[in-house]
């Protein structure tokens, strides 16, 4: 084999290996598309070696540059083909394939489900959750699952084994909630399920900006060596817990879907003994079947921005209700519109007029100026489910019939 033939070789070995070259931080590095993975380019003495049995030389390199793709930009989109197009555009994102035929029987699959989520309506909403995770990976809901429960009972054993092996390991855990929101995390932009592994609580102004990551279809990503850019996002979350009362939720809370706690049929020790069986059935054909299973899972009645009603999570909302809190939906539940001074005198609990504003904000509320029989005045009222700003009719007729009535 002459020397053009064994270069001709290896590029033909690359471009079948969907290999491509990147530039990093400086240095050209050959990049593996199906594992997403970067090398030096050392590695090309071993794959000349493997693909012709030739001596590699150097300057070999100039020729691979030329035929081999070189990626110019990387992406991260489900809504998008994969690989690499012809504008030197990689997509990340990686779909799962297996050549294993898929096992026969998902008895214990689907009795690991009942271990896992007892409750009917639970074990509905999460297995549609993750179905929909792999039919639809392009639809981002807007709300995510909790799951508490004891030490042990295989939550763990889901996200591991099950979900990141099928996602193509585009999955990421975290122990709390700063490492995500550190400077430069870019875990958004190329996962698809993150999981908070017992993470302690969040503090007010985390959990704030949690509010804000978990429910906005773009985010901004500050990529060390590169310039802050704003990107799409397709992660989910999971929070795992062994806690009954895993997170603070708002009495208006809409990003959570919370089970109810979980624990042991039996025990820890006949528990993890059927860990065992599943993860042995896993072995022969059972990820192939799990993976057949969520691929064909109904999902006609499945609202990716609306969580279904949580049992847990109402328990959750009422244990979690402060006094003011109290007072606010007392006074909002008889005024359909107000003044802020009338709702601040009857929610003393607030410690700052600001507070009481910000609860009015958080929960819908918006203020416009409106005519009334004595002039302009301030009104607070819900906002409406359509997006018009206006305040309806009726509302407005009650606030200027309940503050300003004809004389």
């Amino acid at each position: 084999m002459t020397e053009k033939q064994q270069i001709r070789t290896l590029i033909d070995y690359l471009k079948a290996e969907k290999y491509a070259f990147i530039s990093a931080q400086g240095k050209i590095l050959l990049h593996h598309v199906p594992t997403n993975t970067n090398h030096g380019t050392d590695i090309l003495r071993r794959l000349f070696k493997l693909a012709t049995g030739g001596r590699w030389q150097q300057h070999y390199l100039d020729d691979l540059l030329v035929e081999v793709p070189f990626i110019m930009v990387q992406d991260f989109n489900p809504a998008k083909p994969c690989g690499i197009d012809q504008n030197g555009a990689l997509n990340m994102f990686r779909t799962w394939r297996s050549d294993k035929p898929p096992a026969a029987d998902l008895t214990l699959w689907l009795e690991y489900l009942a271990r896992l989520f007892p409750d009917q309506a639970d074990r509905d909403t999460v297995s549609a959750y993750m179905a929909h995770m792999f039919q639809h990976p392009e639809q981002r809901p807007s709300w995510h699952i909790v799951i508490p429960s004891d030490t042990g009972t295989g939550k763990g054993f889901l996200f591991n084994q099950i979900l990141s092996p099928l996602l193509m390991q585009q999955t990421t855990l975290y122990s709390n909630y700063s490492t995500l929101t550190s400077v430069h995390n870019d875990a958004m932009a190329r996962t698809i399920l993150i999981l908070f592994d017992d993470p302690p609580p969040a503090s007010r102004s985390m959990a704030d900006r949690l509010k804000s990551i978990q429910t906005e279809p773009v985010i901004e990503i500050n990529r060390k060596y590169e310039q802050p850019r704003k990107v799409p996002t397709f992660t989910r979350f999971f929070t795992f817990s062994n806690s009954e009362s895993p997170i603070e939720v708002e009495t208006n809370d809409r990003r959570h879907y919370c089970t109810q706690y979980v624990r042991h049929r039996a025990g820890r020790e006949e528990t993890a003994e059927f860990i065992t069986r599943l993860d042995d059935w896993l072995a022969v054909g059972g990820l192939e079947a799990v993976h057949a299973w969520l691929m064909a899972y109904p999902l006609e009645s499945f609202n990716p921005y609306r969580p279904p009603f949580s049992v847990a999570l109402e328990r959750m909302k009422q244990a979690s209700i402060t006094e003011e809190q109290n007072e606010a939906e007392i006074f909002t539940g008889e005024n359909p519109a107000f003044a802020f001074k009338s709702f601040h005198d009857a929610c003393p609990s607030f410690p700052r007029p600001q507070d009481a504003s910000q609860w009015l904000r958080d929960s819908g509320y918006v203020s416009a100026r409106v005519n009334t029989r004595a002039g302009l005045k301030s009104v607070w009222y819900r906002a409406s489910q359509d997006g018009s700003s206006k305040i309806p009719e009726s509302v407005l007729s009650w606030f200027v019939d309940k503050y300003y009535p004809t004389q």
